[in-house]
């Protein structure tokens, strides 16, 4: 009888383990959304929800490099994170819907999210820039107040930016530099986002102003469209173009009023494209340029690339791109950032042409790496590092 009580006893205990176990591991929290659908605000209402249990995940006592990033990419992906939830109260707006639940919230899986996240971002900065050349010299004035106001909108939101005068000094530079038949504005953007060491490039590529008269031609109202490009600078990718819209105004500065209202409504949507992108990678594996110089065959790249395809932490298309002595093969890995050089390396001393060649990593700039045998000067990574280095 005293076993029964004991055992009975100790199956409590259990369960009450068990329970403030699961309590721990889930956060329960109120959040609002809105959207211009009801499905829309509920989205916005569970990401918001997700926001609050981030930084119950990541300790608010502890300092997190990059938080911001993480907390907006796990935030962007609603999908195994809430394990239930309730809609509280749901309201029809002028111009949409506001709904606010009531959400239950894993915390384990954001943790560890947050933790993989931490390991492949790194020191992320963000480039804002123009092409000058491109841009008619009557308009250079709205371009840099574009720039800046982004550069604003980074900093409040305590991303890390590339300084102005920073930017500047460089694009000088990259002028210099640019054969005269290099002349597109992808060229330009790569070379400066390597020049100044920032991983994701946002690009003010037009600022459109149309105007109308009003009030019986007594006065000009105008609307701005600014145009904005995204790039991985790492992997040469392309994330889309957003484009930032203002109402018409008919202050006596409407340009610059509806440059600060086209950033201050939409450029989240800007963020949304590179959060997203950034969040896909706890599934996906993060996203890589592996560059080789003066190595290889295409028999060699073939059998690396098979050697690749075997290993459980690459994924991807492992698509290849050859000219002059140079390839380029992208993939994605899922485990520790810095094991990728060292896993190249180790495949490449198992293929005979690579072998002989000694190759050897020349240059690591974030996701970006590059290869090369040992004793080879590659002019172009040469005049990188004297940049980066600066």
């Amino acid at each position: 009888m005293k076993q029964k009580i004991l055992l009975s006893s100790l199956g409590l205990i259990f369960v009450i383990f068990t329970f403030q176990s699961l309590q721990a591991q889930t956060k329960s929290v109120e959040a609002k959304g809105t959207g211009i659908s009801r499905d829309d605000a509920l989205q916005d209402a569970l990401r918001n929800a997700i926001g609050q249990a981030v930084g119950v995940s990541i300790s608010s006592t502890t300092e997190v490099e990059n938080f911001m990033i993480i907390k907006d990419a796990i935030e962007s992906n609603t999908r195994g994170y809430i394990t239930n939830y309730e809609i509280s109260s749901e309201t029809k707006l002028q111009n949409g819907y506001e709904v606010s639940v009531k959400a239950s919230v894993s915390l384990s899986p954001i943790k560890a999210d947050a933790q993989l996240l931490a390991r492949q971002i790194g020191g992320v900065r963000f480039l804002v820039m123009y092409d000058k050349r491109h841009v008619e010299k009557e308009k250079i004035n709205e371009f840099e107040y574009a720039v800046d106001r982004i550069n604003a909108y980074l900093s409040e939101k305590n991303y890390r930016y590339i300084e102005k005068s920073r930017f500047e000094r460089l694009q000088e530079e990259a002028f210099l530099i640019m054969e005269d038949t290099d002349t597109s504005t992808m060229s330009f953007v790569q070379k400066l986002g390597l020049m100044s060491g920032a991983q994701f490039i946002i690009l003010v590529d037009g600022i459109n102003v149309s105007e109308r008269s009003e009030n019986f031609d007594t006065r000009t109202a105008a609307r701005v469209v600014i145009e904005t490009r995204v790039y991985d600078n790492c992997t040469a990718e392309g994330l889309g173009t957003v484009m930032l819209e203002s109402n018409w105004n008919s202050s006596g500065s409407a340009t610059m009023t509806g440059i600060d209202e086209a950033i201050d409504a939409g450029f989240e949507k800007v963020m949304g494209t590179f959060n997203s992108y950034i969040g896909n990678w706890v599934n996906n594996g993060t996203p890589y340029e592996l560059r080789f110089y003066q190595v290889g065959t295409f028999r060699d790249f073939r059998d690396l690339r098979n050697k690749i395809k075997e290993s459980p932490d690459f994924g991807g298309q492992f698509q290849i791109t050859s000219v002059n002595n140079y390839t380029r093969l992208n993939a994605t890995f899922k485990n520790v950032p810095d094991d990728i050089a060292f896993q190249i390396l180790d495949f490449a001393d198992a293929i005979p042409g690579f072998a002989e060649k000694e190759l050897d990593v020349i240059m690591i700039y974030g996701r970006q790496i590059s290869f090369a045998p040992r004793e080879i000067v590659v002019p172009e990574i040469e005049a990188a590092k004297e940049f980066t280095d600066q």
